[in-house]
């Protein structure tokens, strides 16, 4: 990223992207109405040039004339500026450009605009009903899936046309005979009983100016489909499905129609589909035979379709999404497909990831059928099924004869590998693609090394992401599970956070977890809640870690993206977390209070030395875990609340921590230093939450005894989920760097990189999921391979191995302290922060004794770089160091 000569800015376009509030590109159905504006510029910018900055808002509601507003702002107001004129209404559109303006009054060109329409503001302008099938059906599982369909006239070619859609279950529409959108699992999982998300299309060029029809596709998904492990449950939120569409249409005269979704007219019908069933977790089943040609266009004979029927809706609770929707984000092809019987074949897709198999389908008979299971590895040249306990993830398609494609509709699967059976003749690589699915977030973190296992584990640890958000942040794709952890992402969160702009995705999340710890009386265990198994008790019992997610990701999601105004939405969320713990402490401020769950408290959750059987069964101390992580979400809510000008929570969580911290060392910590729990778990959380900060000898000893535990294992991981974000972090704060470089490129079990020489492409769920004999660990009852949580040692790599370490909220300031060691020479990171990319390079030459650094640095950014005993502040450009270094 060279420096431009220092051209004036009006002689180039400096402006690179605009964006509406964390949402990238255009932005079809908003529910803002003041939309925070932000910018990016290309370059570095001359402050003796720069007097100011324009914004252009261009304005329009369907068949009005379209307003013009030019503002002047200060050009360092580029991050979330506030709205600058009058709140949007309803199905308003606005354009949005930016430009500079120099000393001498003369403007740079203007930014390419982005645009954002909001949706149906108003409740009162949700004209539409959720309407369902009026026939009887089972109230358990099995139950066949309906289509719904209506015809209409438009009196002309409209100007403008907007689909709103959403469903209880799953809907996907056609409009005359194409589907609408790219997106699946639509509306999505919320918390249903309190919001249910609409989504916004834009079908303009879809209608024609005669007849058209609108065609729905249902599902049963998260809204009545069986979820969860024990068996599961099933109608969770209702056992009727329905769907609620309102389509607005605009003439170029300004006049308007809307076709809305009703049972008092008689125009819509319902009709059972060639969905014979579908599940999650279970599978489709696909019958072509039951396929009526022509169904979502117009002119076709539903003579024999049925009345829909009016379900219960409150249309208040209709909520625009704010998080970005399911679609399709890689696509592969199989990697080897071997005969595996007769008429079967075993597919190997190359990687792990949540996907589903688009067959082309040829050469079948009417009513011959073939089943497709997916499993994520292989035992004894098998798939191994175990695993997945109920969710048996088979497909099955019955033919009509015709040639055709196919691809399920309302389930997913987490899967590298697939049986074909059934399949009539042989099974060609162009027969069959895996399209991989996630929620379509934007990209904004990026690491290589000179080691390619390292890639690889990077490469897993994205996949792993991109596999679990899915929505929402789960746990793992392809068991009987599927559920927002919140321990899971309590953990994750700053990884997810330097991976994917993730603000508005997990905002969104913790919206329902908000709601569901007013339910159910504190922070549930997976969000969105329902009482399950093991978990179901008469009121949720506060755990820590899972319950730390109040606090633990909103913080990072705040230090990422630096948006204090949605940190003030979320910090009620805070304030009720660190008030109900409080209450649970004793006297000396150790949380040693048992939930009345089977567990207790989960504490370090899948310490490597666990039975399989007996996840919980850590060596470190529960009540230790639990009141170290507690003393670390009291000191984050009192920072928050500095930063939000909130003194009263400020002191008082700032005085809880200090308690907190106290009851900790004297609880837990001898006074030559050695712990109660001597782990790695016990050391690396008192030395990374700054318990020991106030004693420098106790902290020394910490990180002396950490080492040796590191050593006396043989450098292998000794930490389940509470201990292994922060082990190498303890490691290298106490200048332990070399044992936190040996603990982390062992590829030993267990170690991050022995999943790396076993083959996995994401990361597992237990350090051991596959034994090193090939077999899969005996706690089949749990054990996954597509899991986030051991990934958050990307944080790690990032600040260390990478050398870029996030000074304060929105990357205004950061550090550049790379600190190579042993056969990891160079190191490449890219972060797209909200003020432009970082673009780091390092590469060490033993040889030469230096350590050659380039950095560009955002405009609005500064950064300090620390290399040995060197240290240097540096400003937005392109920068070439050189240092002398000895690893």
């Amino acid at each position: 990223m060279p420096v431009e000569s220092k051209k004036r800015i009006t002689e180039s376009k400096p402006i690179e992207t605009v964006m509406f509030e964390h949402m990238h590109g255009n932005v079809l159905g908003s529910g803002q109405r003041e939309p925070r504006i932000s910018w990016v510029y290309r370059q570095e910018l001359y402050e003796d040039k720069v007097a100011g900055a324009q914004i252009r808002i261009r304005r329009a509601k369907p068949g009005e004339e379209t307003r013009e507003e030019i503002i002047g702002v200060d050009y360092r107001g580029n991050h979330l500026h506030a709205w600058p004129v009058e709140p949007l209404e309803s199905h308003e559109r606005t354009s949005v450009a930016v430009r500079l303006v120099d000393d001498k009054g003369q403007a740079s060109a203007w930014s390419d605009e982005v645009s954002l329409e909001t949706g149906i503001l108003e409740a009162g302008d949700r004209l539409g009903a959720m309407v369902g099938p009026g026939w009887y059906e089972s109230t358990t599982d099995w139950r066949h899936a309906p289509l719904m369909r209506k015809e209409f006239e438009l009196k002309a070619k409209p100007a403008s046309a907007r689909l709103y859609l959403t469903a209880y279950g799953l809907v996907e529409a056609e409009i005359n005979g194409r589907k609408v959108g790219s997106d699946i699992l639509t509306p999505g999982w919320t918390s249903y009983d309190d919001r249910l998300l609409y989504w916004t299309y834009d079908v303009t060029d879809y209608l024609q100016n005669k007849g058209n029809a609108l065609g729905l596709w249902l599902g049963d998904g998260w809204y009545r489909g069986r979820l969860g492990f024990r068996g599961g449950k099933v109608n969770i939120y209702g056992d009727r499905l329905g769907a609620y569409a309102q389509l607005n249409v605009t003439y170029a005269d300004g006049s308007e129609d809307v076709i809305v979704t009703n049972a008092y007219d008689k125009t819509w019908k319902a009709h059972k589909g060639p969905i014979v069933s579908s599940g999650l977790c279970e599978g489709e089943e696909y019958d072509a035979r039951l396929e009526e040609q022509g169904w979502s266009e117009p002119g076709f004979d539903d003579a024999n379709w049925e009345p829909v029927a009016e379900l219960p809706l409150d249309v208040d609770k209709l909520t625009e999404p704010i998080a970005p929707a399911v679609r399709e984000i890689d696509r592969h092809r199989p990697v080897s497909i071997q005969q595996h019987g007769a008429h079967a074949y075993l597919i190997d897709m190359g990687v792990n990831c949540t996907q589903r198999l688009r067959f082309k389908i040829h050469g079948f008979n009417v009513g011959q059928s073939f089943t497709v299971q997916h499993a994520e590895v292989l035992e004894d040249g098998e798939l191994a099924t175990a695993p997945l306990r109920r969710g048996h993830q088979i497909d099955r398609y019955t033919s009509n004869g015709e040639d055709t494609f196919w691809e399920p509709r309302f389930t997913i699967h987490g899967f590298r590998y697939a049986l074909v059976e059934g399949w009539p003749s042989d099974l060609e690589p162009d027969d069959v693609v895996a399209i991989a699915y996630g929620s379509d977030l934007e990209r904004t973190g990026w690491l290589e090394t000179s080691d390619e296992r390292v890639n690889q584990l990077h490469d897993n640890i994205v996949r792993s992401m991109n596999s679990n958000f899915v929505s929402i942040p789960t746990d793992c794709p392809q068991r009987d599970e599927r559920l927002g952890w919140t321990g899971d992402i309590a953990l994750f969160a700053p990884t997810a956070a330097m991976l994917f702009d993730v603000e508005g995705f997990l905002s969104s999340w913790l919206h329902d977890l908000n709601v569901e710890t007013d339910k159910f009386g504190s922070v549930p265990y997976y969000v969105p809640y329902f009482p399950l198994g093991e978990w179901q008790t008469p009121k949720v019992q506060a755990l820590a870690i899972w319950g730390d997610s109040a606090v633990l990701v909103p913080w990072a999601i705040y230090m990422d993206s630096g948006d204090k105004v949605m940190l003030g939405k979320q910090y009620n969320l805070v304030v009720k977390w660190i008030e109900e713990v409080s209450g649970y402490l004793s006297p000396d401020g150790v949380w040693d209070r048992r939930p009345g769950i089977v567990y207790g408290q989960l504490g370090d959750w899948l310490d490597p030395t666990a039975p399989p059987d007996d996840m919980a069964k850590a060596l470190t101390a529960k009540e230790l875990v639990a009141t170290a992580y507690f003393a670390r979400s009291a000191r984050l809510a009192s920072k928050m609340a500095s930063d939000l000008g909130l003194v009263q929570y400020q002191d008082k969580y700032a005085e809880l921590a200090d308690h907190v911290k106290d009851g900790f060392i004297s609880r837990f910590v001898g006074e030559d230093g050695l712990m109660t729990s001597d782990t790695q778990c016990a050391y690396a959380l008192a030395i990374h939450f700054g318990l020991l900060d106030d004693h420098s000898d106790l902290k020394k000893f910490a990180g002396r005894r950490l080492a040796q535990l590191v050593r006396d294992r043989d450098y292998t991981v000794g930490t389940g989920f509470a201990g292994t974000p922060y082990i190498l972090p303890a490691l290298t704060e106490t200048g332990h760097l070399e044992e936190a470089y040996r603990l982390f490129l062992s590829d030993k079990c267990p170690s991050w990189l022995y999943q790396v020489s076993m083959g996995a492409t994401t990361t597992w769920e237990r350090w051991d999921s596959m034994l090193p004999n090939g077999k899969v660990n005996s706690g089949v009852g749990m054990t996954s391979f597509n899991h986030y949580a051991l990934g958050s040692v990307a944080e790690w790599m990032y600040s260390t191995l990478g050398g870029l370490v996030m000074s304060s909220p929105g990357w205004h300031r950061f550090k550049i302290a790379p600190k190579p060691w042993g056969p990891i020479k160079d190191a490449h990171v890219v972060h797209k922060t909200a003020l432009g990319t970082i673009d780091l390079t390092w590469k060490y030459k033993a040889d030469e004794g230096k350590l050659f650094i380039d950095a560009a640095i955002p405009e609005g950014s500064s950064a300090l770089v620390e290399v040995g005993e060197y240290s240097d502040c540096i400003h937005a450009g392109m920068h070439h160091l050189v240092y002398e270094y000895k690893s």
